[in-house]
């Protein structure tokens, strides 16, 4: 069976639908950076770093009519709580991209169309006066296609991660809806957690650890552990940031499942551009300490500010990152491990800085154990 990847990002997709045995015959991601990291870990794919509005029907047919499945993980950031909808505005650049999916299905006609997004979707607007999700759901009607909608939480496939994500699937008359079965949250498999995912990593305390190949230093633990070692000698991106000494002494306040909510006033974040304590509302988002005992919570593209990391009094590696996503060993993430504000880079005219850091990128990304199950139902509904 063969799939084309819009929006692919750094390939969380397309690693996962690899294991269910999907060969993947393309995928287009705008950001450069996200398609290094593609590069390097799918060299056998051919790859389009461009805006997906640039493809032509008469291109789209030539180099991908043969696909049977589309799979598309277009901008949620406008869809997102913590987006511009949560101040009632609409991103109409970005969640209009959601229709470029329905462009390309309208030429290809694959058999099954697979569309990711966050929650926010369901109620998400293109337009100020139009709805994503019915103007997917007309189009997609007027072209053949039914629709089911799935919300899935990625601890029920084997993730170690509290992420609930809507799956739009849509597949002509003829084929059957991919039946996707939980294979963890029971008494008998338990979800996995933190601890799980991270305990055998090698020791990074602040401001330590390396980007090229650390070799491991523990035995693997768990089930777990030893599938995301295979292949691999060691992890790759396993560096820690420097905290100043005022953020680890925040950091030492701040209990198992606790947040920046728990530290001392004059420990609180500071006014931007200034030395003086911020005093207004804080939020439990920053700096949250995750519990090795439960799985993490969701990982997001901000991800390296927000958690703490269970032990020790600093921040994740993009590596913690990348197992709490089920991203094997193997697996390397390319670009900046973290970046300056787009809007200051933008200000500075530094604009062949601007791009997703590695944190962005795993966080944005679909866990590949999630895409894998994904991958293995829709092959299955295909094959009935």
């Amino acid at each position: 069976m063969r799939y084309l990847d819009l929006f692919s990002g750094a390939g969380g997709v397309t690693l996962g639908f690899k294991q269910a045995g999907i060969e993947c015959i393309g995928a287009i991601e705008l950001d450069r950076f996200a398609c290094q990291t593609y590069a390097t870990n799918f060299p056998e794919i051919q790859l389009f770093q461009r805006d997906i509005q640039s493809f032509s029907k008469d291109e789209i047919k030539h180099r991908f009519s043969k696909a049977e499945i589309i799979a598309a993980g277009p901008p949620c950031q406008g869809f997102s709580v913590a987006g511009p909808s949560q101040y009632g505005m609409v991103d109409s650049s970005r969640n209009s991209l959601v229709l470029e999916v329905i462009r390309f299905v309208s030429i290809i006609r694959p058999k099954i169309c697979l569309i990711e997004n966050v929650r926010g979707i369901l109620s998400g607007k293109i337009t100020p006066k139009t709805r994503a999700l019915s103007r997917l759901k007309e189009s997609l009607d007027v072209l053949g296609y039914s629709i089911n909608l799935m919300i899935l939480q990625a601890a029920d496939f084997g993730v170690p991660q509290n992420r609930a994500r809507v799956f739009i699937v849509a597949v002509q008359d003829e084929a059957c809806f991919p039946e996707i079965k939980r294979s963890f949250g029971t008494r008998d498999r338990p979800w996995r957690t933190v601890k799980d995912a991270i305990s055998d990593l090698p020791f990074v305390d602040n401001g330590g650890g390396r980007e090229e190949l650390c070799p491991y230093t523990k035995k693997a633990e768990n089930e777990y552990q030893r599938q995301m070692r295979r292949g691999s000698r060691g992890v790759t991106n396993h560096v820690s940031m420097k905290h100043t000494p005022r953020l680890l002494e925040r950091f030492k306040h701040i209990p198992t499942g606790g947040s920046i909510l728990d530290a001392p006033p004059e420990l609180g974040q500071r006014v931007r551009n200034g030395t003086a304590i911020d005093v207004r509302e804080r939020f439990k988002i920053n700096n949250q300490r995750l519990d090795p005992n439960k799985p993490s919570i969701a990982i997001c593209a901000s991800f390296q500010s927000n958690f703490i990391h269970p032990w020790l009094n600093r921040n994740l590696t993009a590596r913690e990152g990348c197992r709490l996503q089920s991203f094997p060993d193997r697996f390397t993430v390319k670009g900046p491990r973290t970046l300056m504000s787009r809007n200051l880079l933008e200000r500075e005219g530094r604009y062949d800085e601007i791009g997703l850091s590695q944190y962005n990128q795993i966080g944005n990304a679909v866990p590949p154990l999630l895409a894998e199950a994904l991958g293995k139902a829709i092959r299955e509904s295909l094959e009935a």
